[in-house]
This record gives C-alpha cells, sequence and structure tokens, in this order.
C-alpha cells in the first residue's frame, strides 16, 4: 500500500500524505518484525524481499537516495543468506526484481552494483546463438572490423550482443511477435551488470562507448515512466563522455559510431537541444561530412549500431531532421570553411 500511495503523492518523503506516511510506518514495523524472527526462513523469504524492493523503489520515486542505497544493501545481505542471486525463485521475477533494484541504484549513484562482482562471465550471451539474421551492410561490416582492432573484448561482446536484440526488437515488434520476459530478464542482467563493472577512464572512446551502451541500456531496459530524468547521473556521465571524446583527436572514428553517439544523447536527454551547443554541432559535422542527406539513410546507419525503432525513432528522427535543417540553413558551409 505505501508503494502505490507514494507513487500517487510523488515528490519528497516530507510531501507524503498522511496515509502514506501511515503506510510508510506500518510497512516499516512490518518488515522488522519479520527481520527479527528467530527463523530465518522469514527473515529471508521472497515476501521479505518484495518488501525490501518496493520500499527501495518507493525511495527512488521520492528521489530519496540515502535510503535506496540502504534498502539495496539490505536486499545483499538476504539474497547472501539465501545462497546468492541464482537461488532465488524464477517463476516470479524474483531474480530480475533484486537485480533491477541494484542496477538501478548503480545508474543513479554511479557505484559498481553490489551482486555478481565475482560471477560476472564476459562472453557473448545471445549474438553467437543466430537468433536472427539481420544485415546492415555496408556499415555493420566496418563498424565491427573497427571495433575489434580497437576496443576491449568485453565491450565489445556487450555491444554485439545489444545489437542483437534490438534487431530482435525490431523484428519481434514488425511481426506482433514478444519476448519472453524470462530472455528478456537474462538479457538485462548479462548485459548492465557486464557494462556497469567495466571502466575505462583513460581510454576516451572505450570509455565514450560503454556509457552510450549504458545510456541505451536505460532505454531498453530501466525505463522510469513517471520520472522526467530516472538518471541525471547517468545523462551527465554521458555528456561528460562525449565531451572528452571530441576533444580527443588520437582515433578516427567510423561514421556510424560517431553518429550513434551523438545522437544517442538527444534521444536519452529527450530535450530540445540548443543549435549552439557543442552536441548539436558535432552532429551537424557528422551529418554534412558523412553525406547524409535522409532521415531513411541516417536511420539504417543507427540500426548498425543499436537502435530500437518503436523506442528511439520518437526522439531521434526530429533530432535528425533539426539537424538536417540546419545544416541546409548554412550549417554546413560554416563547417567546411572550419574545416
Amino acid at each position: 500500500m505505501f508503494s502505490i500511495q507514494a507513487f500517487t503523492d510523488g515528490g519528497s518523503y516530507n510531501q507524503l500524505s498522511r496515509r502514506a506516511c501511515f503506510h510508510y510506518a506500518k510497512t516499516l514495523q512490518l518488515l522488522q518484525a519479520r527481520l527479527d524472527e528467530l527463523d530465518r526462513t522469514v527473515a529471508t523469504s521472497d515476501t521479505t524481499i518484495m518488501v525490501v524492493f518496493f520500499l527501495a523503489s518507493a525511495a527512488e520515486l521520492m528521489e530519496d537516495y540515502a535510503t535506496v542505497e540502504n534498502h539495496v544493501k539490505g536486499l545483499e545481505k538476504i539474497v547472501n543468506l539465501r545462497g546468492g542471486v541464482r537461488e532465488l525463485n524464477t517463476h516470479n521475477n524474483m531474480q530480475a526484481k533484486v537485480c533491477r533494484a541494484d542496477l538501478s541504484y548503480a545508474l543513479l549513484s554511479g557505484q559498481q552494483p553490489r551482486l555478481f562482482r565475482d560471477e560476472i562471465k564476459w562472453g557473448c550471451f545471445i549474438a553467437d546463438r543466430n537468433l536472427t539474421q539481420c544485415s546492415h551492410q555496408p556499415h555493420d561490416a566496418y563498424v565491427h572490423t573497427f571495433l575489434e582492432a580497437t576496443v576491449d573484448k568485453r565491450l565489445h561482446n556487450a555491444l554485439r550482443d545489444l545489437h542483437t536484440f534490438s534487431c530482435i526488437s525490431n523484428l519481434a515488434y514488425q511481426t506482433t511477435r514478444k519476448l519472453s520476459p524470462e530472455i528478456y530478464n537474462e538479457i538485462m542482467i548479462s548485459i548492465l551488470y557486464r557494462l556497469t563493472n567495466l571502466s575505462f577512464e583513460s581510454d576516451p572512446f572505450q570509455e565514450a562507448l560503454r556509457v552510450g551502451l549504458l545510456a541505451v541500456s536505460s532505454t531498453l531496459f530501466m525505463q522510469r515512466q513517471f520520472m522526467e530524468n530516472p538518471y541525471e547521473h547517468l545523462l551527465n556521465l554521458h555528456r561528460k563522455s562525449l565531451l572528452k571524446l571530441r576533444d580527443s583527436t588520437d582515433i578516427d572514428i567510423p561514421v556510424p559510431i560517431v553518429l550513434w553517439l551523438t545522437m544517442l544523447l538527444h534521444v536519452v536527454e529527450n530535450r530540445k537541444p540548443s543549435p549552439t551547443d557543442w552536441l548539436s554541432v558535432w552532429l551537424d559535422e557528422v551529418i554534412f561530412r558523412a553525406g547524409i542527406e535522409s532521415w531513411h539513410r541516417a536511420h539504417e546507419i543507427l540500426r548498425s549500431m543499436v537502435w530500437v525503432n518503436f523506442v528511439h525513432d520518437r526522439c531521434g528522427m526530429p533530432s535528425f531532421e533539426a539537424a538536417m535543417l540546419r545544416v541546409e540553413r548554412g550549417a554546413g558551409s560554416e563547417v567546411e570553411t572550419a574545416s
């Protein structure tokens, strides 16, 4: 009841209605009673885990991140007492709920997740299973040849999995078929735990790519429709990593990757950018120098990376069309003069 009332009220704890505060106090009282039980099975039961999960979700909604952290730490202790995440029930998505709470706080805070720290499998999860036959020639062959020679294999594997997932999602949407929740959750867990446990601070390109993959993953697996900017830390990290990459001249990055990185931030931020913003200028440069003349062609290039049409087109197409207008109105000639 508390989590429902908190969702209805919104805002911080101080803004909650008396009814929500009553349910909050009652929930904490019941939780403490379960944790104090001499019978350890009660303290670590699925019911107890669900209570902590909903309290963490409600605290996140109220932007009380210190409380979110406490609840996530509590979940970690309970999960460890149960023998690890894999020992939790799967029929009620208990594993996915616990991992979602852990990953959500990691994206909110910038800290590493607390679970799976010593159990990460770095190989591809779905990319090598031949689940779909997609082709984005000539872009994908060029991109993946470049990445194989340039980036850490663990990062490349994560990108390959996300690319495969985006192709499967686009195909499923076209054919009105659905991906099973179990497979969806397994993909989410595999990809996000790998990306959040990598870091390339000394390599601007790899770090920008890693953060970009995290950002696009948040739109596919961790959406918070009731929050305007649910992962502000991730957005700031994304912007900073791109700015650092733009200032770096150590590497000649293929057009599909640069187009995707610059377009992606527009999509994730979901706001109308300023024409003079450095990101808009960079996007204009990419479009002009690559000779991209239509959304259709840009769309083909974006799909060679990670792009789910029904998720990303809504913000992506207007951002591209706005950039095309800027180029047509003279931004292109200015770029040519500057270069």
